[in-house]
């Protein structure tokens, strides 16, 4: 994430919610600033897998847009008969159940 510092704002306060948060080099910062790729941040519900209104919007319209263009890059699987949408939907819904679990098993290991 940009800084969303605000003039006379306290660091963010995870309590209240309320503060900025410092920008630092994230894990996107190559493909982003160096290999100037698009990126587009999508919010997803861990614990009910379920995607925001504003997220599905955003898949629907990605989708819309590969079909305008006639250009898809994704590399689907064989013989794959998934939309564009079900595709990627599959797919971060996967990633976040694996996030989540790797996040337990690390914390796990620490409390072990």
């Amino acid at each position: 994430f940009l800084n969303t510092r605000r003039g006379g704002q306290r660091a963010f306060d995870h309590t209240t919610g309320q503060g900025y948060v410092k920008s630092q080099r994230g894990h996107y910062h190559d493909g982003i600033f160096t290999k100037r790729n698009k990126f587009n941040l999508l919010l997803h519900e861990t614990f009910g897998g379920g995607f925001s209104p504003p997220a599905v919007a955003k898949i629907n319209r990605l989708a819309r847009k590969a079909q305008r263009s006639g250009v898809d890059r994704t590399a689907y699987p064989p013989h794959s008969r998934l939309s564009f949408v079900s595709h990627h939907a599959e797919r971060i819904s996967i990633a976040s159940v694996k996030g989540v679990n790797r996040a337990i098993l690390d914390r796990r290991a620490k409390l072990a």
